[in-house]
């Protein structure tokens, strides 16, 4: 059998990566059986829930752009390095769902992986958030007391958790096709003089 050069500098089998790989198909789903198993998933509640759409947030750590889904979940982008006590960290994309709490508020759960240069895994921080979208549907807010996240160590045991620990509100705005929602990127007509 011939081995090929990337997976015999890795270290890596090839039984290994494909082992993982059916690992990481199966748990998005890939795998065509696998169904949401939600009782949210089909409700149009959540369908027509202002929330759904896509935002650019501002946070007391720094932006982030979340997406809401109509099924639940919850997928926000935020900057992929962080200063800590313990020098930077890498940050994940953080992962989770939703569900309303009233016509205009959700409550959502999400995951944030940290590692170091190594890329070793330093610990998560999970979020907790109850933003309420403004009549308009076009901003949000999340100054709720419940609010805000719990810090892990790679072990899984409680550093911190910060939730209801006050601060300034997370504020967002909904982003549309050339509007970022970047503030100051309002587009202007015109040739650029640089």
């Amino acid at each position: 059998m011939k081995h090929h050069p990337v997976l015999a500098s890795s270290g890596l089998s090839r039984r290994s990566i494909l082992g993982r790989s059916g690992v990481i198909a199966a748990a998005l789903g890939l795998g065509g059986g696998a169904r949401r198993a939600t009782a949210g998933a089909q409700s149009p509640e959540m369908a027509t829930h202002p929330i759904v759409g896509t935002w650019m947030v501002t946070t007391p750590a720094g932006p982030s752009m979340a997406v809401f889904l109509a099924d639940g979940t919850n997928i926000q982008g935020l900057p992929a390095t962080q200063a800590g006590p313990n020098g930077m960290s890498f940050v994940s994309t953080q992962v989770g769902t939703w569900e309303p709490d009233g016509e205009s508020r959700v409550h959502f759960t999400g995951v944030q992986w940290h590692s170091d240069a190594e890329g070793i895994l330093t610990g998560t921080v999970t979020i907790d958030g109850y933003p309420t979208v403004s009549e308009d549907g076009q901003t949000l807010r999340d100054d709720d007391p419940r609010s805000g996240p719990v810090l892990r160590d790679a072990t899984g045991t409680l550093v911190a958790d910060l939730r209801g620990s006050g601060g300034p509100p997370v504020t967002g705005v909904r982003m549309g096709v050339g509007n970022p929602g970047i503030p100051g990127s309002t587009p202007e007509t015109g040739t650029p003089t640089s």
